[in-house]
């Protein structure tokens, strides 16, 4: 799928008054606000998409403390783990970037030290999007959570080339999800087209798939394919207050189930570890007439209060240990996704649901309730496209309450208070040469002593100027006559 290069900026360091969807051409980068006594200081790692640029760890004030040139080098997500180790996806030689399981041509998932040497390898592993290490369900720090086992088990997502008459007579880019061992075994795995029959897709979704299945070139040199769900996360639940109060009613929330978002059919879905089935979804459609049914109870506005998902990222279950622990948070695009009826944005009825903004969300897993959402108007602006990244992004819970937001298409990062406070921003200045672009896939925040090789930085409050005070001074010139 295209990228789309995002209309608004979302800077509350800069906006600089224009026409509509307009986007500034001058603002700010690296940390433009900094807060420290509301913040949940830490280092912030990122990939970036600028070839030979690799994974960045900064901290507050947006110096760069360390940067591997080979780790996530436009892959992404990389991650941080205790004790100064990096994990992320790594081209055993330049042209190697493909994201298919086993396929000579992809990528290998390592563990590095803070050096830079490679202490751990799952070879061709094609990562793509996300993947978890035993010990973390999620992948950012919770408190109390245990070590991270950089020598465990690992989920990984990655692709399989396939067919499904069922879903089209296209080949498939099909997701497919792995477990291995420590050795590197494959000890679970899991094929999204498999179980396409358990998501109940509507006839009006699946009519429109069969023709347009998202088809496309690959990351493989010569390989095309049906990208025809998009997983772009994948997590396990991990320990919640759900299952420990009630293990049988609550049987869909088990520790061991992995939670995925499925950003090209506008669904989030729970897969049963034990029997590879999926027993929770949300979507693909958000009509106020469809009831949510959960443990017997209908709930009949619960997807009138939720309101349409579209092209949602980073769906996961908030970890125990952090504010919200078991609700289930997205970061909810907007932009373009979905399968449906043709309409006037959408000729083919591919990526038929439409909106031009984002927002986070929080909610109850069992009601659809929101719980909590960040957005432009919970920030109390007046235009909605001002909280705005139409792909990629994230939101983290971070232990103080606040939630650090990768808003990915802007390569802008925010932590947000839990009444929607900016306490801190920065905005990447990694931009690609030809595409004029900074986006960032997930951006994560790491306590201070994940980095026992670094001693805690200076955090020096930034305050940005007033916009409306924001002046350039001209470039003084010589006017003499001559």
């Amino acid at each position: 799928m295209k990228k789309r290069i995002l209309t608004a900026v979302v800077s509350a360091a800069l906006i600089i008054p224009s026409a509509a969807m307009a986007f500034p051409t001058v603002f700010p980068h690296g940390t433009t606000i900094y807060k420290p006594e509301k913040c949940d200081s830490g280092y912030t790692l990122f990939g970036t998409e600028k070839e030979g640029e690799g994974t960045v760890l900064i901290d507050m004030n947006g110096h760069v403390v360390r940067q591997w040139k080979d780790i996530g080098n436009a892959e992404h997500p990389p991650k941080f783990l205790q004790g100064g180790f990096l994990m992320g996806a790594r081209r055993s030689s330049i042209e190697k970037k493909g994201r298919i399981w086993g396929d000579e041509m992809s990528t290998d998932l390592v563990v590095v030290d803070f050096k830079g040497k490679i202490v751990r390898t799952i070879p061709r592993a094609g990562m793509h999007h996300d993947y978890q290490v035993e010990g973390n369900p999620v992948g950012y720090h919770a408190p109390g959570m245990p070590v991270a086992k950089k020598d465990g088990k690992i989920l990984i997502l990655s692709h399989k080339l396939t067919q499904n008459l069922e879903i089209t007579k296209k080949s498939l880019y099909d997701d497919y999800i792995v477990e291995v061992d420590k050795k590197g075994n494959i000890i679970w795995e899991w094929l999204a087209s498999d179980h396409v029959k358990e998501m109940n897709l509507p006839e009006e979704v699946t009519k429109t798939m069969r023709k347009h299945p998202t088809y496309s070139m690959t990351r493989t040199p010569g390989v095309k394919g049906g990208d025809w769900i998009h997983v772009n996360a994948a997590s396990y639940l991990g320990p919640n207050h759900w299952f420990s109060k009630d293990p049988v009613k609550y049987a869909v929330f088990n520790p061991a189930n992995i939670i995925i978002s499925n950003r090209q059919l506008n669904t989030s879905c729970i897969i049963e570890k034990s029997t590879g089935k999926i027993v929770w979804q949300i979507g693909p459609l958000y009509y106020k007439n469809i009831q949510w049914t959960f443990g017997g109870k209908v709930y009949k506005k619960a997807y009138k209060k939720l309101g349409q998902i579209i092209g949602q990222h980073h769906t996961h279950m908030i970890p125990k240990g952090l504010p919200g622990a078991g609700n289930i948070m997205i970061y909810d695009n907007g932009g373009y996704a979905g399968y449906g009826p043709k309409n006037p944005g959408a000729h083919y009825g591919w990526s038929n649901a439409r909106r031009d903004y984002s927002r986070v969300i929080e909610i109850n897993p069992v009601t659809l309730k929101i719980v909590w959402e960040h957005s432009a108007k919970t920030m109390g602006m007046r235009n909605k496209y001002q909280f705005y990244s139409d792909y990629v992004s994230s939101a983290q819970r971070l232990p103080n309450g606040n939630t650090l937001i990768t808003n990915g298409a802007v390569g802008q990062f925010q932590e947000v208070t839990p009444d929607h406070e900016i306490v801190w921003e920065y905005i990447s200045p990694y931009y690609t040469p030809n595409g004029k672009y900074n986006l960032v896939y997930r951006a994560y925040r790491v306590p201070y002593d994940y980095v026992p090789q670094l001693n805690k930085p200076a955090e020096n409050a930034v305050i940005p100027p007033m916009n409306t005070d924001f002046r350039i001074e001209p470039v003084k010139t010589d006017n003499k006559e001559e």
